[in-house]
């Protein structure tokens, strides 16, 4: 069976926000006293909703941090960020072979970035998690995602990088694809990954050799 629409997470998967992330993280930390987090780290929690990021990562929760963030980092971090390997080539050769292209993602209003990046052409729906009820691994933004696109979750597959997107796709009975941003094979693997790819230049490849083109 061909799929009708590739849904993307954003944060490693269609963006690589690992360096704002650690200028954003480790800013926060240095205003608020708390300790510096390393690269390693933050890309152990690349996934998680905003609450639990941040008390993970700073070992506690408090309004504060996210205006802080809103305030002080949310303003300058696109230019730190840039679009990950493959991920445009990927997007629009899709969009060429006529199946429709979305983003679903835990970050909150992830369509700024999006349009800073001039990558909104590119999408046929972006979806945040202050746009449904629960974030992932709930399966609630891969679930708008398809019905904003217009298909089934069954003939929709999802692309992330982490175990909880993994464990989205599955929830929202949608197969999943990972790729190799900021976790093992072996991590995704046994999360129960459709399929990995080392980054997106071998997604089309994948689906073309599935047969799902």
């Amino acid at each position: 069976m061909t799929i009708r629409a590739v849904l993307f997470d954003f944060d490693m998967t269609l963006i690589d926000t690992s360096g704002a992330l650690l200028a954003n993280v480790n800013k926060i930390a240095d205003h608020f006293g708390r300790p510096r987090c390393t690269r390693e780290r933050l890309l152990e929690v690349i996934g998680y909703n905003s609450r639990d990021f941040w008390r993970v990562l700073l070992g506690d929760e408090r309004p504060e941090y996210g205006e802080y963030y809103v305030e002080e980092c949310a303003p300058y971090e696109a230019a730190m960020m840039t679009p990950a390997a493959g991920a445009v080539e990927c997007v629009a050769e899709l969009r060429a072979l006529g199946v429709k292209v979305g983003c679903a993602s835990n970050r909150i209003a992830p369509l700024r970035v999006i349009r800073v990046k001039h990558l909104e052409h590119l999408m046929d729906c972006v979806v945040g998690a202050d746009a449904v009820a629960r974030p992932k691994p709930a399966p609630d933004v891969l679930l708008r995602g398809a019905e904003l696109l217009g298909c089934a979750p069954a003939e929709a597959l999802y692309v992330g990088d982490t175990p909880i997107d993994v464990e989205a796709a599955r929830r929202a009975g949608m197969r999943s694809v990972a790729v190799l941003a900021s976790n093992s094979a072996e991590t995704l693997n046994r999360a129960g990954a459709w399929r990995i790819v080392a980054d997106l230049r071998g997604f089309v490849p994948l689906l073309k050799g599935e047969g799902l083109l």
